[in-house]
């Protein structure tokens, strides 16, 4: 592997060393100026050195734009901020020659909709690339603050990072003429963090742009080392359980009561099922008493009672994530029977709701990324593997995958996403900019991905 040269060498290759060994990339000073003859590594053609010379030469920009869209509250339900950072990303994207609309969501789903931007043409393979709007924290406190290399603010990383880093790629690509005769989809949903019920209505735009495309690139956080083509799928669980409330000098003879039932279950649930890295069971919320309430939210749970009562009610709500629809089904099948073997005086049942599906790997996958670890060798910052699934949470990305070939990870690297102290190392805007950049390029100039059937 040809090394790059210069000061701007010696940054991606500490960047690049600093992800791969796990720890955070800490401060690495961008150099003053980007050379304007820098010379291209040999694997890389004539265009791809200029698509990765823009990308560089333009991180000031692409900073800005970030730091724009960060200071833009955006919570999934914040639904007018989630529109302003949409109407910031239109602007980018019609000077690029996208045809963009707004994909309206009704009032009911508290959500703000999505952004849908389109170039048609007929040149190469039809690609959707997928970034999200929306943030987990917000507020006056959740701004932009840039501390040298190292920003922090909600969506630094997560995903507002990722957007812009898309962005960057698109304006290397067109700036070079890269674009012309290509068809690209973006869809930027609104709601990722926290998608809008029913999700058959939530992600119908996103469904859409993906039977019309045949490869999707989705720009959540990335690493130097590793991208995603296979994620977990989730879904919800809740288990109710009722018994016969009685004192509780009783509990082993006149009904074990609703508590141990539920204890029972659970127990089971983690010996019989446990050991699959790619299936998990989590009971997030548990309550058990003479009452259990649930809030208008579904996410807080009170109880009460006493000591001395047999407990005659027992709630819990849990997650299930898997790798395959089929591992879904048969392990919502095999929890049931778990359920129904009843201790004395009680009864239970549970159900289940879908949320985000799951993203098997597949061949067309391993030959996806194949090329970008190739595009990231090419540009110097060494080989790409894939993330094991089960290291991943889901993704939007899981929604397009029955109908095309996918692969996560295309974003920048940060510390804190889902937290206060949310981060990005800013000069991951440039890697991943050039690396995505210079992968569309190469898939809209090469061949074909096989689409995997429905």
């Amino acid at each position: 592997m040809r090394l790059l040269s210069g000061a701007l060498g010696a940054t991606v290759l500490l960047l690049s060393a600093c992800q791969r060994i796990g720890a955070p990339a800490g401060p690495v000073p961008l150099p003053a100026t980007t050379p304007d003859a820098a010379p291209a590594p040999a694997s890389l053609s004539a265009r791809e050195g200029a698509i990765r010379d823009y990308v560089r030469a333009h991180h000031h920009d692409d900073v800005t734009l970030l730091e724009k869209a960060v200071n833009i509250s955006s919570g999934s339900q914040n639904t007018a901020g989630v529109r302003r950072v949409g109407d910031l990303f239109t602007q980018e994207l019609t000077a690029l020659g996208f045809t963009v609309r707004w994909a309206e969501m009704p009032a009911s789903m508290r959500r703000a909709g999505h952004l849908v931007a389109e170039r048609r043409g007929t040149k190469g393979a039809r690609l959707l690339l997928i970034g999200h709007l929306d943030t987990v924290f917000e507020g006056e406190g959740q701004r932009f603050v840039r501390e040298d290399t190292i920003a922090r603010g909600a969506g630094t990383s997560d995903m507002k990072g990722g957007d812009v880093a898309m962005i960057a790629a698109l304006r290397a690509l067109n700036a070079t003429g890269a674009l012309e005769g290509s068809q690209i989809i973006v869809v930027m949903t609104g709601d990722e963090e926290s998608a809008g019920s029913p999700l058959e209505l939530a992600r119908k735009d996103l469904i859409d742009a993906a039977r019309r495309s045949d490869i999707a690139l989705a720009f959540e956080g990335g690493r130097a080392a590793r991208a995603s083509i296979s994620r977990r799928g989730s879904s919800g669980w809740t288990l109710n359980v009722t018994g016969r409330q009685a004192h509780s000098a009783g509990v082993f003879t006149n009904g074990y009561g609703a508590v141990y039932e539920m204890a029972r279950i659970l127990d089971t649930f983690r010996r019989e099922l446990a050991g699959d890295p790619t299936l998990t069971f989590n009971p997030g919320v548990v309550a058990g008493g003479t009452t259990v309430q649930r809030d208008s939210s579904g996410t807080a749970l009170v109880a009460a009672g006493k000591t001395n009562i047999i407990s005659p009610t027992a709630v819990v709500q849990g997650d299930l994530r898997f790798l395959r629809e089929s591992q879904k089904d048969s392990t919502r099948a095999r929890m049931r029977a778990i359920v129904a073997q009843h201790l004395p005086g009680t009864e239970a049942e549970i159900t289940f709701r879908d949320s985000y599906p799951a993203m098997p790997p597949t061949t067309a996958g391993a030959e996806l990324l194949a090329r970008f670890d190739a595009v990231s060798r090419a540009l110097g910052y060494g080989p790409v593997e894939g993330d094991p699934p089960e290291s991943r949470g889901a993704g939007d990305v899981s929604f397009v995958a029955p109908y095309l070939t996918g692969m996560d990870g295309l974003g920048v690297s940060g510390r804190g996403s889902h937290s206060p102290d949310e981060s990005v190392n800013l000069n991951s805007l440039i890697m991943a900019g050039e690396r995505a950049a210079v992968l569309m390029d190469r898939l809209i100039n090469g061949p074909v991905l096989e689409r995997p059937r429905p």
